[in-house]
């Protein structure tokens, strides 16, 4: 194939780090550029292993990655970069590379409707990189009754109703199945980033929310389905490896990537359950709003600041639903334009700020 220019923004995460990987095996791949927050270190080393000539931090703001991609313009752009930041660097993106690959929820979650204008008036492919809606985006075809996303049920999926309130930041960050970021983790556990997908499936199916059907799935084998009218339903099932998804974002619609070692079916069991309401109280918001941007965008912030104080212990784990439900419901509107959204991502993180003050705890 004929080479083709990558920049990854969001670098040094674990997607944009896992990407990087992937280029190794995708000779036709070429990094020419990253972002990265604030690990300097890493940067400088990944930078020398893979040969990227451009590197920026985003550590001050977002104006260097955003004139990164207009003097790159590269053929494809990775967005793996978390939070509401992602939003307008997708835009950015729409404007200069031939190709997104969207890794970054937040994006599609609070301006779902920019982006996609923006896809379509500059004629880019927009490839999602998300397990589960990479697993939809392989099997989508006509005649759609629904589709499914899977879900580990994070990592205390198992505990006693009872003792979640007892969770730590390490219990919360020891995750059964994928290895992520903090953040990630957490919103798996509380199903949060479930309800982020459930949103950016809408978005990138065009689908109404009561058509996106959630299952834990334990074994983290499927990833993702549809199911057509006429009763057929076809699932997708890969070893539980980010790189996969990745490769088929930047090879599509062909399959380069060899990876190394063949799913086995011997002794293969697969079990699905239902997604407690009590247990994830968090995940069922998503479809209560997911018609609304403003609500959405005050989801996703809410969500960011929460997040944080509970990994800085200020609190407890079954708090971090009472936070969003709080500012969701305390936001009305609809965004005209990035300024809106902006706006009300602000608005929101103060919120959250200041029913966290609110709360009382008791310490760990």
């Amino acid at each position: 194939m004929e080479e083709k220019t990558l920049v990854i923004l969001g670098g040094t995460g674990s997607i944009g780090s896992q990407a990087l990987e992937v280029t190794k095996s995708l000779k036709f791949v070429k990094p020419v550029g990253f972002s990265y927050h604030a690990n300097k270190s890493l940067a400088q080393v990944m930078q020398k292993e893979f040969g990227v000539e451009c590197v920026v931090s985003t550590e001050n703001g977002l104006e260097r990655a955003l004139s990164m991609l207009e003097k790159l313009k590269p053929d494809m752009t990775l967005i793996a970069v978390p939070g509401f930041e992602s939003l307008p660097l997708t835009l950015k993106a729409a404007e200069v590379s031939r190709r997104i690959l969207i890794a970054s929820k937040e994006a599609l979650v609070c301006g779902g409707w920019l982006v996609k204008s923006s896809v379509s008036k500059n004629n880019v492919e927009m490839i999602p990189v998300d397990s589960e809606h990479s697993a939809v985006f392989q099997v989508f075809d006509s005649r759609v009754r629904s589709i499914l996303l899977t879900s580990s049920g994070g990592a205390l999926r198992d505990w006693e109703l009872s003792d979640l309130q007892h969770a730590t930041p390490k219990h919360v960050l020891s995750h059964p199945v994928w290895k992520m970021g903090k953040k990630i983790t957490v919103d798996s556990a509380t199903m949060v980033n479930k309800g982020f997908e459930v949103i950016e499936a809408v978005e990138l199916f065009n689908l109404k929310a009561d058509m996106v059907n959630v299952l834990i799935h334990r074994d983290g084998l499927i990833h993702g389905g549809v199911f057509y009218s006429d009763g057929t339903v076809k699932l997708l099932m890969s070893p539980p490896d980010m790189k996969i998804p990745l490769a088929y974002a930047m090879t599509y619609p062909e399959r380069l990537y060899e990876f190394s070692e063949p799913l086995s079916l011997q002794n293969t069991f697969l079990s699905f359950e239902e997604v407690q309401r009590n247990r994830y109280p968090a995940f069922y918001i998503a479809y209560e709003i997911a018609d609304n941007y403003a609500k959405r965008t005050a989801y996703n912030s809410a969500d960011e600041i929460a997040v944080e104080a509970f990994l800085q212990q200020r609190i407890r784990f079954l708090d971090i639903p009472k936070v969003l439900t709080r500012v969701v419901q305390e936001t009305e509107g609809q965004p005209r334009d990035l300024a809106d959204l902006i706006e009300i991502h602000e608005a929101s993180r103060r919120r959250a700020s200041e029913v966290i003050e609110c709360l009382s705890f008791t310490s760990f």
